[in-house]
């Protein structure tokens, strides 16, 4: 499941991100998340159900020395997703989960870590979250000039001279610096001539800047 809007329509809802943090730390089965999380069976079924039609968790049958089969439920995906709203950007990206290696490189990391001692997986673990930590800094401090570079060049270009369909490509052009014409058409859903021509005056009002 890589569809951006269906999966903020999943977890924007309390109680589906609550089964999430259950299901993510092991499998559960229905009961055990509604006496666990104080939901009812039926509002939990229900969640799951949508959940694994969208593919964010999956189900298996186990059989039970207690009584009939359960289902558990287990997660079905990994991604990460980052919101950026600034002014002048409103940025929301969803990076699918990289591959962790190959079948012997698992199994011999896994058998490594199973051989530490809990307080030096700990340990490592810790290093990892500062890294982390020094990342999101970093990244943040990057989209702060990021967004200082849009504003400072807005701020230069006498926007009340260009009507809103300029402005708005003018946005995207600084907000997307890699699209071309083609892209840009597709997303506001214009002609790409005509967005082609659009950019084009766009490029001699900022000629006319200069001068």
């Amino acid at each position: 499941m890589y569809d951006m809007d269906s999966i903020l329509a999943v977890v924007e809802n309390p109680t589906r991100r609550k089964i999430l943090q259950a299901v993510v730390r092991e499998p559960h089965y229905p009961l055990q998340l509604s006496k666990e999380l104080g939901i009812s069976q039926q509002a939990i079924v229900k969640n799951l159900n949508l959940m694994e039609k969208e593919g964010l968790v999956v189900s298996y049958r186990q059989s039970s020395d207690r009584g009939p089969e359960r289902i558990f439920y287990k997660p079905n995906t990994e991604f990460t997703i980052t919101i950026d709203m600034r002014n002048n950007m409103f940025e929301v990206r969803l990076i699918p989960a990289g591959e962790s290696g190959n079948k012997e490189e698992q199994e011999k990391e896994t058998k490594t870590v199973d051989e530490r001692k809990l307080e030096e997986v700990r340990g490592r673990i810790s290093q990892i979250d500062r890294q982390i930590t020094e990342f999101d800094r970093r990244r943040s401090a990057l989209v702060r000039e990021r967004n200082n570079l849009i504003e400072e060049f807005l701020q230069m270009a006498d926007l009340n001279n260009m009507d809103y369909e300029h402005r708005e490509l003018l946005y995207d052009l600084l907000n997307r610096p890699n699209w071309n014409a083609e892209d840009i058409s597709k997303k506001l859903g214009f002609n790409e001539t005509i967005v082609s021509r659009m950019i084009d005056e766009i490029l001699q009002y900022c000629r006319e800047m200069e001068r």
